[in-house]
């Protein structure tokens, strides 16, 4: 049997000693909203909101909750998608300004279920402010089905509640 070279032993031993320092490791759970706002998808579905007798239109409604902290913002972005079978989408950015624990919107989406097929609608909202929340989102898959052909698109903003 061969000894151990010095260089091998000292390796070891300065693992060893280097192992003395190392911090406790500890394992918790991620909450993926602790930071963020909460955003929540309530319904997205298809109807005749213009009147056209045909329902092309989508109504989307979604609430989006301030996290429990001491949080400063007044400004909240937020994003909105709605993605086609086909992969083409509408979409709208907007700015709320103020503060609130609570808000649910409700977006009318005219003229926009063009495709049968399955429809994605997607919401993303962060805080703007020196100390607002992270980004927060939601998405929802749903079918409406269509075999007309609709006007122009356009998009509403039909209701805002606020608590």
């Amino acid at each position: 049997m061969k000894p151990i070279s010095k260089r091998i032993l000292t390796v070891i031993l300065a693992m060893m000693i280097l192992s003395l320092f190392v911090g406790e490791v500890q394992a918790t759970d991620y909450d993926a909203n602790k930071d963020s706002l909460i955003v929540s998808i309530e319904s997205a579905d298809y109807l005749d909101l213009d009147g056209d007798q045909i329902e092309d239109d989508i109504l989307t409604e979604f609430t989006i909750t301030v996290p429990k902290g001491n949080w400063e913002f007044v400004r909240t972005f937020v994003y909105c998608e709605l993605v086609l079978p086909s992969g083409y989408y509408f979409n709208c950015l907007f700015l709320m300004i103020g503060s609130y624990n609570s808000v649910t919107l409700t977006l009318g989406w005219y003229n926009t279920a063009i495709e049968s097929g399955w429809y994605t609608f997607e919401v993303y909202a962060w805080g703007s402010g020196p100390d607002a929340p992270d980004l927060g989102y939601d998405s929802v898959i749903f079918d409406p089905p269509t075999e007309e052909i609709p006007g122009p698109p356009s998009i509403n903003i039909i209701q805002i509640v606020v608590e």
